[in-house]
């Protein structure tokens, strides 16, 4: 059985990206936001996908 050993964002954050949803996002939009993907806060990715139209309801 999984455990939670660490959170790398907290819960404000986690429901930010559960908002982004990056990993529907298509893929050329990850490809030219691969780097904020990988090092940009959550409230980073969350503002591309508004941006893009991808941000969902949660």
């Amino acid at each position: 059985m999984a455990r939670v050993i660490r959170q790398r964002s907290d819960d404000v954050g986690m429901e930010r990206l559960r908002r982004a949803a990056w990993w529907d996002w298509p893929a050329d939009l990850v490809t030219g936001h691969a780097r904020t993907l990988m090092a940009g806060t959550p409230a980073d990715i969350e503002r591309i996908a508004a941006d893009h139209g991808q941000e969902k309801s949660l």
